[in-house]
């Protein structure tokens, strides 16, 4: 006796009225979307946007820093070097580090210096992070215009060599 095995009909009649219901449901969908749409197409106006920048904040800085002897202080040798740093606006701090001598004195070696300006009174004041050195006090003397705090600073230095005269040339 051979046996044959049918596939009841119901189950392909289901599959193609799901498939029949599917589509009546996508089209359905595609005929309100159109009915939704605007007949005429007109251009929709766009609001212009005006792109502001916000001011820097933060700027890299490179200076040159001069140190030569004072009235009381007279047989100090002068020196030069590049000093390269940061300077955030927010709160006036500014931090700088020696990059490469321009004219090195014996036994003398770079200092970075840290401290905040104060653009009201047009003082930079701070301390000279090394070994023996105390506090900076500097007051500007020329302004240039290439960042808010570009330009000539003219003070002093102590270290263990005394006071010492500084000009720090902000570019």
């Amino acid at each position: 006796m051979e046996r044959s095995y049918k596939r009841p009909k119901r189950q392909a009649v289901s599959l193609t009225s799901l498939l029949d219901l599917l589509f009546v449901m996508i089209f359905v969908s595609l005929i309100q979307q159109k009915a939704a749409a605007p007949t005429k197409e007109e251009p929709v106006p766009v609001a212009k946007v005006t792109e502001q920048k916000a001011p820097k904040q933060n700027f890299q800085i490179k200076a040159t820093f001069n140190f030569y002897g004072t009235s009381s202080n007279p047989s100090l040798p002068s020196g030069k070097y590049i000093m390269v740093g940061s300077y955030k606006l927010t709160d006036g701090s500014l931090n700088l580090g020696g990059l490469a001598w321009i004219e090195r004195p014996a036994k003398y070696d770079m200092v970075p210096l840290s401290g905040k300006i104060d653009p009201k009174t047009g003082s930079f004041r701070g301390r000279v992070e090394a070994i023996g050195c105390k506090e900076f006090t500097l007051e500007r003397k020329l302004k240039r215009d290439k960042t808010p705090i570009s330009g000539e600073w003219v003070g002093t230095y102590s270290c263990s060599q005394g006071k010492t005269g500084l000009t720090l040339t902000i570019e």
